[in-house]
């Protein structure tokens, strides 16, 4: 029995011995493989780096796993298509939406990428965004403009023509610049009639007594709850027609006696022709304005995300049309609902975009701020009315909703901002304020100002 037992331990070493030895021959050759695979100079970078640092078992697992063909390749290098809200997306396809990459997590068919569960942020900005088709860049004109006027600081208002009963809530002392929203185009390129035009009338008659100019604001978002955009490019989609569109905003502008116009398309996209027919409208508006004196704006797009990132259309407001214009009105607000909406750094950030990575001059560079909150769309005064303290917050809860907005501390703060770094501040809409001196925005941005 004890030979027998001797016997099997004899061979049960033999048999782990050899395989000890198969398997160090195992590790020694597949380590000389790994620093082949470290070396090579088509390993990536990645790769070599996680390797480099990795025990001998880890190493036999990651070589194997970096080259096997299941392989997933990592995010920069899966080709990406611009986001269309008419594809059909699945799990797994990767688009590009302002800048940034999404991956579908499934089905999904014109659901926003930064607005919806079903696309995963990559974290991925573009390095250089798309151009507009069939514009020639054109490098910005960052020349002071003789007429000094432009150069002071502008607290630039949008009166709603839907409130003829406000005109009293507006103070000229503060206002320098207050555009009459809208003037509503249609698709043949001609104007609607002025909503309420006795109030347009007043407004201007008002304005001038108080020196200060009042501009006519085209387009907006949509009327009667259809959005413009489609109108928009049908009125431009020739030569004929836009010379149409122009010479009935100028007419408009004439008749009235309006100081200028306040061009408000939202909004020319880089895709297409929106840019081209964008750029034609503003370039054969600009002559004829300012040989008359008269100023041509535009309210463009915030230039940057909630986020930080840029917001991939602004670049659709081309160089072309930022030289021809006498200053841009910044739409830094609805990032978000909740506290993406409006705060501090995303103004910062869309100011940054316009004046740092578009070159803009300060002069020309308005910073836009609302009167308004989300999700509710309650005016600021009407909040304040439930509220008593909401002035001193950006955030309450009204009407059992949790609402964002602006309170006098951030207004000041952004009212500060851009008088040490841009050439104004732009309110969207001056009626939302409340008659509380003590407690107005309008008067914030006054007193801030001064």
């Amino acid at each position: 029995m004890k030979h027998k037992q001797k016997l099997i331990y004899a061979l049960g070493g033999f048999v782990f011995g050899v395989l000890l030895t198969t398997v160090v021959w195992l590790c020694i050759n597949r380590q000389t493989n790994l620093n082949t695979i470290i070396a090579s100079e088509e390993t990536k970078p990645e790769i070599a780096a996680t390797l480099s640092n990795v025990n001998l078992c880890e190493a036999i697992y990651i070589e194997e796993s970096a080259s096997s063909s299941t392989m997933i390749e990592s995010p920069e290098e899966v080709s990406a298509a611009l986001w269309d809200n008419t594809t059909v997306y699945t799990g797994g396809d990767i688009v590009i939406y302002q800048g940034q990459q999404y991956r579908a997590k499934w089905w999904t068919q014109g659901e926003q990428p930064n607005n919806s569960d079903v696309w995963e942020n990559l974290s991925i900005i573009a390095d250089n965004p798309t151009q507009p088709d069939g514009i020639t860049i054109v490098p910005i004109n960052a020349a002071v403009p003789q007429n000094t006027e432009l150069t002071d600081f502008k607290v630039v208002a949008y009166y709603p023509s839907w409130k003829p009963d406000k005109l009293y809530t507006v103070d000229f002392g503060v206002i320098t610049h207050i555009c009459y929203a809208f003037a509503i185009p249609t698709a043949e390129g001609d104007l609607r009639d002025l909503e309420n035009p006795n109030t347009a009338k007043t407004l201007i008659r008002y304005a001038h007594e108080n020196g200060a100019k009042v501009l006519l604001s085209i387009g907006g978002w949509s009327y009667n709850d259809i959005p413009l955009e489609s109108v928009f490019m049908e009125a431009t989609s020739d030569e004929i027609k836009i010379q149409r569109f122009v010479q009935n905003i100028l007419t408009m502008c004439d008749e009235y006696g309006f100081d200028g116009v306040d061009m408000d398309w939202e909004h020319p996209r880089v895709d297409g022709t929106s840019a081209k027919q964008y750029e034609s409208l503003m370039l054969a508006l600009a002559e004829p304005l300012h040989a008359k004196d008269k100023l041509l704006t535009a309210a463009v797009l915030s230039g940057a995300t909630a986020d930080g990132n840029i917001y991939y259309d602004a670049a659709a407001h081309t160089n072309a049309v930022l030289n021809v214009v006498d200053f841009i009105n910044i739409m830094a607000y609805d990032g978000g609902d909740a506290d993406r909406h409006s705060q501090y750094q995303f103004a910062v950030d869309c100011a940054t975009y316009w004046k740092e990575t578009r070159g803009l001059p300060a002069y020309k560079v308005v910073l836009g701020v609302p009167f308004y909150a989300r999700p509710s769309w309650a005016d600021y005064g009407t909040i304040l009315a439930s509220v008593p303290d909401a002035y001193s917050k950006d955030h309450v809860v009204y009407n059992g909703m949790d609402v964002y907005y602006n309170g006098v501390h951030t207004i000041i703060e952004k009212t500060q901002y851009a008088k040490e770094n841009l050439g104004g501040i732009m309110i969207w809409e001056v009626t939302q304020d409340t008659s509380d001196i003590n407690k107005s925005l309008l008067q914030a941005i006054g007193r801030t100002v001064k």
